[in-house]
């Protein structure tokens, strides 16, 4: 049989082969989230049975409220952490953002200012530090975990600044957004839901995904496949910051006030949340029902820990040991994958970062 007989059957053949091996990774990543997936629903449906056999206010319609508008702040700057963090990314400083954000809107809206305008600038703010930082990243190579561990000291000051220490009192100005209930589920709640709609529609359906996660897996690959690196990872920046935005304007709404504490630990409760939802610290891995069942846990087990009337300093305990057990389970399924690298190796990837560029070579428009 001749070349040219065979070239079809071969171009068949190939195709078939990448089908495939296209199916078997589909395959696989379904059977990693069902793996992420079902211990987190088995863990959120247990404690709720615990807490509603051994509290009558668990199941009431004004506790289950409560609980959805509760977990909306997480939820929105858990949303933006997952996006970096799968473009293999972390920002610290998201919770000393958002309370810079709801000080300013606050600052503003008692100075006279209209609340239109105020709400802009709360949401423009945090989205120019994140472009900010992504800028800072990409032009001096400088990791985003140091860039971001001076900036959370950096913006808790000026928000202590600004504040002289006191609460920024601005009424009942924002309190329709904390309060208003569509279908009997609070307003908040819908906004971390439609944030989690878009960041899916991204992550799935946008070359800004498909960069994202090229991006966390292998930053090298990535940038020799002609992806802009540089640009991608500002653009997540911006967009973590534009939800960081978000968050600090329902703090506000929630509080009816600027006070420089309210968004003290919220980056590691991110952090938790999205790696308790399969994020990977070292990239390349996350998807936003993960995120989601994550955001859930944290605020299930911070709802029932309250109505069982156990201290806030159990509810750290709790959190930082989820934390420690999620970091150590993702070590431990990079390695059953295939990985090579250690918990050290995982520490050090996180604070060094990762390979850097070849030299000498330009960047992709």
């Amino acid at each position: 049989m001749s070349t040219t007989e065979r070239a079809p059957a071969t171009t068949r053949e190939r195709a078939g082969a990448r089908q495939a091996a296209g199916g078997l990774r589909e395959r696989l990543r379904y059977s990693e989230n069902l793996r992420t997936y079902i211990p987190l629903l088995v863990a959120i449906i247990g404690l709720s049975l615990y807490a509603a056999a051994n509290s009558d206010l668990y199941l009431t319609l004004d506790n289950i409220q409560v609980l959805l508008s509760s977990v909306a702040v997480l939820g929105l700057i858990t949303v933006g952490m997952t996006l970096i963090m799968i473009a293999g990314q972390l920002d610290l400083s998201v919770g000393a953002a958002a309370t810079l954000s709801s000080v300013i809107g606050a600052q503003m809206i008692s100075g006279g200012s209209s609340t239109v305008v105020a709400v802009l600038a709360m949401l423009l703010l945090p989205m120019a530090i994140g472009c900010l930082v992504g800028i800072l990243v990409v032009s001096t190579g400088v990791q985003p975990f140091i860039v971001t561990l001076g900036l959370l000291s950096v913006l808790q000051s000026i928000s202590l600044i600004q504040t002289g220490q006191r609460p920024i009192s601005i009424g009942f100005n924002l309190s329709e957004i904390d309060t208003t209930i569509v279908l009997g589920i609070p307003l908040p709640f819908w906004m971390f839901v439609i944030a989690l709609l878009v960041g899916s529609l991204i992550l799935h359906f946008s070359r800004l995904g498909r960069n994202a996660f090229a991006v966390g897996s292998n930053e090298e690959a990535a940038f020799l496949s002609g992806v802009a690196v540089g640009r991608v990872k500002i653009i997540l920046f911006s967009l973590n910051g534009l939800l960081v935005g978000l968050g600090g304007l329902l703090l506000l709404s929630r509080l009816g006030a600027g006070d420089a504490a309210s968004g003290q630990g919220l980056e590691l409760d991110a952090i938790a949340a999205a790696v308790i939802g399969g994020a990977s610290l070292l990239g390349g891995r996350g998807s936003m029902f993960g995120t989601f069942l994550g955001v859930m846990l944290l605020g299930v087990i911070a709802n029932s820990l309250t109505l069982l009337d156990v201290s806030s300093f159990y509810q750290r305990l709790v959190l930082g040991l989820l934390l420690m057990f999620a970091v150590t389970a993702t070590a431990i399924a990079e390695k059953r994958r295939g990985s090579a690298e250690s918990v050290a190796d995982v520490l050090r990837r996180v604070t060094t970062g990762r390979r850097t560029m070849p030299s000498g070579g330009k960047e992709p428009s």
